[in-house]
């Protein structure tokens, strides 16, 4: 009788390993985007209720005051010696912490003082807030200084190249020592913007490098030099819809962005730190956006190195595409880097007096 030799198990050849190592390589390269999307799905859906809750609070307030928050607030504020330093007034989103769930935390505040002056008002400042960060931008979950506290939201200055203007003819929802109200919203509150996202800086340095994405330009202010102003009637820090002042804003931005790319427009310390303080009142490093030139088209510019102003700050994100952005009313919408600048402007304006739709 002959005996047949058992075979042990038959293992994979080696084409037939590579064949399966393939497969999963594809299926990991079809998974990978989807699941990327899907992520990015609920942190854009986390910064929309961000931002609706931010627009509650601010009617809360409204309720309560019968005006919205100015940002910054009375420039009457004091350091302990006494003597007044306008440029550190308080922020308007340090106005509305009772209205997020953060009375504790308003209590401690001193507002009759700056932000940097007593234990409590540092302390405030340097709380960390999630109702104010957005989960799409880099800096929110970054930790760069005990000493900050971002936001990822700034309220909205509108069309307008000043941070106080408090004259009656400010251009849009909020300013400095000016508390606007519904009744000043003569545009419709449903067709003006109070607030929008805005990045936080990430302090990476404040030279140019060339191999940096360009949307990290988002969180630099450039030192342009100069100042964005016209003298087409009316404000001059003002800025309406129409072609003339469109021209205007487009020249300085144009020669601001070239600064940037040129690495001409950094060189000192507060460059690329936007946002990085929810409670200053700071157009620049305080929780501020404009409505100038359109969303995510680049930095911030401004004059000179000062850390109180940035003539142009429009919203900027992490989302594709656009910006979430808060309207007067309480709702809240995307709103395309690629909307129609004199729609945007219009939409910022609170009493411009144009058709938005």
């Amino acid at each position: 009788m002959v005996r047949i030799p058992k075979r042990g198990p038959k293992g994979f050849t080696l084409v037939e390993l590579l064949v399966v190592i393939a497969i999963i390589g594809i299926l990991v390269g079809l998974l990978l985007p989807a699941v990327q999307a899907a992520r990015e799905a609920a942190r854009r859906m986390s910064c929309s209720n961000n931002m609706k809750q931010l627009g509650l609070a601010l009617h809360n307030y409204h309720d309560t005051y019968k005006a919205f928050p100015a940002s910054p607030g009375s420039f009457g504020v004091t350091k302990l010696d006494g003597s007044k330093e306008g440029w550190l007034a308080w922020s308007g989103l340090a106005s509305i912490l009772p209205y997020v769930e953060q009375q504790p935390l308003y209590d401690k505040i001193d507002f009759r003082h700056t932000w940097n002056a007593g234990t409590g008002n540092v302390e405030a400042r340097r709380t960390r807030l999630d109702a104010f960060l957005c989960p799409s931008d880099p800096g929110a979950a970054a930790e760069w200084s005990t000493d900050l506290a971002p936001s990822s939201y700034g309220l909205s200055r509108g069309p307008q190249t000043t941070w106080n203007v408090t004259s009656g003819s400010e251009g849009g929802f909020t300013d400095g020592e000016a508390w606007m109200s519904f009744a000043d919203i003569t545009d419709g509150s449903s067709n003006t913007i109070a607030a929008g996202e805005t990045v936080i800086g990430r302090n990476q340095g404040t030279t140019w490098d060339p191999t940096t994405p360009e949307r990290e330009s988002y969180g630099w202010t450039v030192r342009l030099g100069s100042n964005l102003t016209h003298s087409l009637g009316g404000n001059a820090n003002v800025f309406r819809n129409t072609a003339a002042y469109v021209t205007e804003i487009n020249t300085y931005y144009d020669s601001c962005v070239a600064a940037y790319q040129a690495g001409t427009g950094g060189g000192y310390n507060e460059a690329n730190r936007n946002n990085q303080y929810w409670a200053v009142g700071r157009t620049a490093q305080g929780p501020t956006i404009t409505t100038l030139v359109g969303p995510n088209k680049g930095p911030a510019c401004d004059n000179d190195t000062s850390v109180t102003v940035a003539t142009v700050k429009d919203p900027t994100g992490y989302h594709p595409g656009g910006v979430m952005m808060l309207r007067a009313d309480g709702s809240v919408s995307f709103e395309a880097e690629t909307i129609d600048q004199s729609l945007w402007i219009a939409l910022g304006s609170i009493r411009g007096g144009e058709t938005t739709n």
